[in-house]
């Protein structure tokens, strides 16, 4: 689930109904609801900075992005096998979307929807977390007990550090 950049509304992916619900925060209601073809599982979403779009990932290896306020789909892009996670940068630069099937990172530029590069980071990129100031982000990479750590100005993995077994999740406060 994420929230709208105000925080009126609310994305959540119903992954085993194949549709995508929108909630009014205020009202706790679902206002719209987008249905997808059968086998899509929609997984991990994410609002843009903007508020404008809602970039989601499916069991299909699609992104779609939607219109937040009609859920209608703007624009597809095929990028990968088992995409997981979606994450914007500070800066709403970039978007890096993992792909747990895959060992690179899809860097796309939300204006244009278009892959920028194909970051190479290590088997299984699960999240995804920047740094608030925007010079670095981090990739747990969970089939490589590590973490990925970006220079985002130049989109070049800096180093990786061991972590645990497994890593999913991260947050860089």
């Amino acid at each position: 689930m994420d929230l709208s950049p105000d925080g009126s509304f609310g994305y959540v992916p119903e992954r085993d109904q194949d549709t995508v619900a929108m909630l009014d925060t205020k009202t706790l209601k679902v206002t719209r609801r987008v249905e997808f073809p059968e086998g899509s599982k929609p997984w991990m979403l994410r609002a843009s900075p903007d508020g404008k779009e809602v970039w989601v990932q499916t069991a299909t290896g699609s992104n779609l992005v939607l219109d937040s306020q009609t859920l209608e789909t703007l624009h597809t892009e095929e990028l990968g096998e088992q995409p997981v996670t979606v994450a914007f940068s500070p800066d709403g630069r970039y978007n890096f979307v993992t792909h747990f099937a895959d060992s690179w990172v899809a860097v796309i530029d939300p204006q244009s929807g278009k892959l920028v590069k194909r970051l190479e980071i290590g088997q299984n990129g699960a999240n995804v977390s920047f740094r608030p100031d925007g010079k670095f982000g981090y990739v747990a990479v969970t089939g490589e007990n590590a973490v990925a750590v970006v220079e985002m100005e130049s989109l070049e993995v800096e180093t990786r550090l061991a972590v645990g077994e497994e890593p999913m999740g991260l947050i860089v406060l």
